[in-house]
């Protein structure tokens, strides 16, 4: 069981990349990714089994924030530190609450 909704929150965390990169660069090319980011969604929304796995979604609109705090870096840049915290934030809640409800859901079976 583990592997598998492990599996299907990476899953998760693709989908929510995608959304998130799509939302934030909606502006350029965030709505030629918008189709994209649905028909991921929707696909893995139909894997799921447990509620835990949605958590991965976050875990993924961390990547991006850390894509972009990446970016910001350079010198003469925009202040790169609130994408940062905000990546660090949505890792560690969407990591810590997928193994917090995880568990919960494998002490009940």
């Amino acid at each position: 069981m583990h592997v598998t909704g492990c599996g299907r929150f990476w899953l998760w965390s693709l989908a929510g990349a995608l959304v998130t990169f799509s939302l934030v660069a909606a502006a350029s090319v965030g709505l030629l990714v918008m189709p994209v980011a649905a028909l991921a969604t929707f696909f893995v929304a139909r894997k799921t089994r447990d509620r835990a796995e949605l958590l991965g979604a976050l875990v993924g609109a961390a990547g991006v924030c850390f894509a972009i705090a990446w970016i910001q870096r350079a010198p003469g840049g925009f202040d790169a530190r609130p994408w940062l915290v905000a990546g660090i934030v949505l890792a560690v809640a969407g990591l810590a609450g997928y193994e917090v409800f995880a568990r919960r859901l494998a002490s009940r079976a």
